[in-house]
């Protein structure tokens, strides 16, 4: 399968800035594909509006010949993984022995399709796109001679039954979650796009296969279920949150060393059926889990990538708590209410508040304190229900969508940036491939001259990038180039590796399309070699996350609030520092998110914000007040609310900070120091 030049090696000594030195040859592989982006999935929201409203036939052979383009360029990377790992075997035997190739894509905002236009919707940058998804499924049909009716699509989306709600409200038209996902429901388009998966892979059929991989789509409007064991010939798309339907498709396992869960309940198309009950595992033989994430930048935490399309991918948002109390209470989500929308219930930092499920507000103790529990945060949650897939013996592929990374939100507000940056990466080790991707979105600075730096700051990685920095120009702000990296505070792939999720250290394989040239990595540093010399591959754009600005941008912030402070007599850094930084060592790392958990509050309100906007009259109007009131402005400060809450207080300086550094790029800015600042921005901004 490898389309690598055979006089290249993992081992091969290389010509490089740092002397002659032997590539990466140690650690679990992660191989790589580099491909044009003009040539793979750029411009489809655009073709599919032309094949859906006119037809357009032209339109839709140009999209095949995207796909084409893709599936020709996986032998770099999935074909260079087998060369190293043999996984191809490992796939085909519980695949023979009725398992499931199951992929896993990432759907947060399932609208790549516009529901009125057909054009290009919110969701389609932040989606898993559903061309390589095309791509991928061919290429395990194709090459390891899997039919498509050993093969399922599956998603635990938090906002896919809000968007069917919201479907019916603006349309008028009833659809499944699973007609979401197809893209299509009958007549009606919108979502994202998998009926034209099924398309494409039914056009490029070998004849001498049986199989269709339309069977399915019927099923997935019609809202039909049907167990793994018993869909057929059937190609099926499953929604995996669905396990308040009926309570068989789920299963309750154990979390080894579980941190902030001992056991967790999920969909049995993952983890298979009870492995005591002999008709059970017939109906659920388990799965061979296919992750294709999309490489975005997050909002509550580093990246979005393997570990996250997982770590909290796989939590089901229907999973009910068996309380009998007869209320309609959700184990990992929220509101309590017949519609949850966010998977709330989860740690996403490590203080959790307690909730009074009447207000949707904080409870105090009798002195007025929040009454608070301390979790493993964001960590332990992705860590554990990893775990507890290996546990059941399910075997992964990782498959990251970077073709476009995506810059500034993981969500579907319309902020998010497409970032061409041409790659995607297959490895069967989710913390290697993380790493080796964080790596690359937050480098900007040859390893030679990161090194040296590295030596004599002490830092302790020299993976950098430049950002903008706050210097003080007589009774102004001006700005400097600056070298930082949310590398530095981040602990989620330690954490990980601890937990025997995987490890950190890997070597890179694969191919460069655009150079035709050997991907290779030094020192856990990505380059190509080309006569043999080893030439490293960088960004040119300043990734980060506004919503994460104190950990992503730590010194961008941290300057701004020490030159205001100096200038104004202020008090922005002081007030940082006393809010996040826990053990008052000087830096705000990601697991210091403040003591007084404002996300389980800010969830919760956001959750019913969105109820509001679903059940009542007015509630766009009423649902959209309320959560910019009740989350972003009482609670910031006691005297601002009735009840004294302040969990928002220091949130409230991210927002300030985040408002702040958006003017200072703004070209309606004024004054020399928020033009530098402009120019430095767009200088690291591809």
């Amino acid at each position: 399968m490898s389309t690598i030049n055979e006089e290249y090696s993992k081992d091969a000594v290389v010509d490089s800035k740092l002397g002659k030195r032997k590539v990466d040859s140690e650690g679990s592989p992660v191989a790589g594909s580099r491909m044009d982006v003009s040539k793979a999935y750029a411009g489809v929201p655009g073709l599919l509006q032309k094949v859906i409203n006119e037809n357009d036939t032209a339109a839709w052979a140009e999209i095949v010949e995207k796909i084409d383009y893709i599936y020709a360029n996986l032998d770099s990377s999935l074909g260079e993984l087998d060369r190293e790992t043999g996984f191809v075997s490992q796939v085909q035997s519980p695949i023979r022995s009725s398992k499931k190739l199951l992929f896993k894509p990432n759907l947060v905002g399932p609208v790549a399709i516009d529901a009125g236009t057909h054009g290009e919707g919110l969701g389609a940058p932040i989606c898993t796109e559903w061309p390589l998804i095309a791509a991928l499924m061919r290429w395990f049909h194709d090459r390891l001679d899997i039919h498509y009716y050993q093969m399922a699509l599956g998603e635990a989306s938090t906002s896919a039954l809000l968007m069917t709600i919201s479907f019916r409200l603006t349309f008028g038209k009833d659809i499944t979650t699973e007609a979401l996902f197809e893209g299509r429901s009958e007549d009606f388009y919108g979502g994202w796009g998998f009926f034209f998966v099924r398309r494409y892979l039914s056009e490029r059929h070998p004849s001498s296969h049986e199989d269709d991989p339309m069977k399915g789509y019927e099923d997935s409007v019609a809202g039909r279920f049907f167990p793994p064991g018993k869909a057929g010939d059937r190609l099926m798309v499953y929604d995996l949150n669905k396990l308040d339907e009926d309570a068989s498709r789920g299963r309750t396992v154990e979390v080894p060393d579980g941190a902030n869960y001992k056991e967790i309940t999920l969909h049995k198309a993952i983890v298979g059926g009870n492995p005591d009950d002999s008709e059970d595992l017939k109906d659920y033989p388990g799965c061979v889990l296919i992750n294709v994430p999309k490489l975005k930048i997050h909002a509550q935490d580093l990246i979005t990538n393997a570990i996250k399309n997982l770590g909290i991918g796989l939590y089901p948002t229907q999973a009910p708590c068996e309380t009998g109390s007869g209320d309609m209470k959700w184990k990992y989500a929220c509101p309590s209410r017949a519609v949850p929308s966010y998977k709330g219930e989860l740690p996403h930092m490590p203080w959790i508040v307690k909730m009074d499920d009447d207000t949707n507000l904080p409870v105090k103790d009798e002195k007025g304190e929040y009454i608070t529990t301390k979790t493993a945060g964001m960590p332990g949650t992705q860590a554990d229900v990893i775990r507890a897939v290996q546990n059941q013996n399910v075997f992964m592929v990782h498959v990251s969508d970077g073709i476009d990374m995506i810059n500034i939100s993981h969500n579907p507000d319309g902020r998010a940036v497409r970032i061409p940056e041409g790659y995607v990466w297959a490895s069967l080790d989710c913390v290697a491939l993380d790493l080796l991707c964080a790596r690359y979105c937050f480098k900007t600075v040859p390893m030679r001259e990161a090194l040296k730096l590295k030596d004599e700051n002490g830092w302790p990685t020299e993976f950098v990038h430049h950002v903008p920095v706050a210097i003080i120009d007589g009774k102004n702000i001006a700005t400097e180039e600056g070298l930082d990296s949310p590398l530095f505070r981040y602990n989620l792939y330690r954490y990980a590796e601890a937990r025997g999720v995987g490890q950190q250290k890997y070597y890179v394989v694969g191919w460069d399309t655009l150079t035709k040239t050997p991907l290779a990595s030094l020192d856990g540093h990505l380059g190509r070699i080309e006569d043999r010399k080893f030439l490293e591959l960088m960004t040119k754009t300043m990734y980060y996350n506004p919503s994460c600005m104190p950990w992503d941008m730590q010194k961008t912030l941290l300057s701004y609030a020490e030159a205001h402070d100096k200038l104004t007599g202020s008090s922005f850094l002081k007030e940082f520092m006393d809010g996040y930084d826990e053990n008052s060592d000087g830096i705000i790392d990601y697991d210091e998110n403040g003591r007084k958990g404002v996300w389980t509050p800010g969830f919760r309100i956001l959750s019913h914000s969105f109820d509001i906007m679903l059940t009542e009259e007015y509630g766009q109007l009423r649902g959209t007040f309320y959560s910019i009131a009740d989350f972003g402005l009482k609670p910031s400060r006691k005297d601002w609310n009735p009840q004294g809450h302040d969990f928002m207080q220091e949130y409230s300086l991210v927002t300030i900070a985040t408002q702040a550094f958006d003017m200072s790029r703004s070209e309606e800015g004024g004054g020399r120091s928020l033009r530098s600042g402009n120019e430095l921005g767009q200088r690291h901004v591809a």
